[in-house]
């Protein structure tokens, strides 16, 4: 089935990339090692009624099989969360057990589809310790997604695809801000009609994490049009890898294109705070300086276990603290840049060692 020709916008919504970038490898290249491909999906509602991520990852041991990862946020406190793997990936899908992704046209318009039971958590008992087997409620999300902006492909606007913590990346990798509407319904009384902003990740390529020292990442859509996004990477831990970190690069939107940003000032995670932490970003660039700041809504925390530590899919939320482990924040934040204000991604990664409690 051949695609519709793209709407008449103000940016390349592929970035120059052929359609087919965009869609499921069924294969792994030959010769290839540590090999992988991610779809995955934010979203953060207006309203602030729920914000969620969704992401499919190839296993990339057993190339044919997906793993899941999910998290809703509410503004209650409740966390859901779900792990699972599944097999139902096909060009134009990206599918675990009970989480899809539909291309519906490459670069401009996909779906989102969950359909499973979650586990009924908080921040604050994520933070505690790992994440045991508990209470589970029924979900049913559905989401409708549009890009707003053409692609960010990660090395594109700095010499940092050279820098040694490039290979954290995992390959090829972009992201695009997205809008999104759609329903999310759970047997515990939930019925939210959903509108707001996200935005999506694709990556494919090898993945090294040896050596790997903690990421800094944010990014939302405006409802002018507006963004940001940044991402770091330091090579050591501690505050002096945070502040001069490996491999840094970040863009400010101008009507839907990506124009390079330097990263002045970024929000690290520093501590378990379940929500309520005020953050603050500032960027420069061809457009002036630009000072966002920030309110966390909520949090999911998960462990990025050491490297070639026991125990390959491991369904990793909660704070395990063992040894050579990093807390992974992904949360919701509440931005404000030029006197607009959106609910948009906060993500990041420290050592536990690093981390007040």
């Amino acid at each position: 089935m051949s695609d519709p020709p793209l709407p008449d916008v103000d940016f390349d919504p592929t970035g120059g990339m052929a359609r087919d970038d965009d869609l499921c490898l069924l294969e792994q290249p030959p010769g290839t090692v540590g090999y992988g491909e991610n779809h995955a999906f934010w979203f953060f509602d207006a309203a602030g009624k729920v914000h969620g991520y969704n992401h499919i990852s190839a296993v990339q041991s057993w190339y044919e099989l997906r793993s899941e990862r999910n998290w809703l946020i509410f503004p209650d406190g409740r966390v859901l969360h779900n792990a699972n793997e599944g097999a139902q990936t096909r060009k134009r899908r990206a599918g675990g057990a009970n989480l899809v992704f539909d291309c519906i046209e490459p670069f401009r318009r996909w779906s989102v589809d969950y359909l499973g039971t979650m586990r009924i958590s908080s921040s604050e008992e994520l933070a505690a310790g790992p994440a045991s087997e508990g209470p589970r409620c029924i979900v049913d999300l559905h989401l409708d997604v549009e890009t707003a902006a053409e692609p960010w492909t990660y090395g594109a606007l700095s010499a940092g695809v050279d820098a040694p913590a490039s290979k954290f990346i995992g390959g090829h990798r972009y992201e695009q801000l997205c809008r999104v509407s759609g329903r999310l319904r759970t047997d515990e009384g939930d019925d939210i009609r959903i509108e707001g902003t996200g935005i999506r990740t694709h990556r494919r390529g090898p993945r090294d994490m040896h050596g790997w020292h903690g990421h800094c990442w944010q990014t939302a859509l405006f409802p002018s049009g507006g963004g940001f996004g940044l991402q770091q990477i330091p090579d050591i831990d501690g505050p002096q890898g945070r502040a001069a970190p490996a491999w840094t690069e970040a863009c400010v939107l101008d009507r839907g294109r990506i124009v390079a940003a330097e990263v002045i000032e970024a929000a690290w995670l520093t501590d378990l705070s379940p929500r309520g932490e005020r953050v603050r970003v500032r960027l420069r660039s061809s457009l002036g300086e630009h000072e966002i700041t920030g309110e966390v809504l909520g949090n999911s925390f998960r462990t990025i276990h050491a490297a070639g530590a026991p125990g390959r899919l491991l369904r990793e939320f909660g704070v395990w603290g063992d040894a050579g482990s990093y807390v992974l924040r992904q949360g919701a934040c509440l931005w404000t840049m030029d006197g607009e204000t959106a609910a948009g991604h906060i993500e990041g990664s420290t050592a536990c060692a690093e981390l007040a409690r």
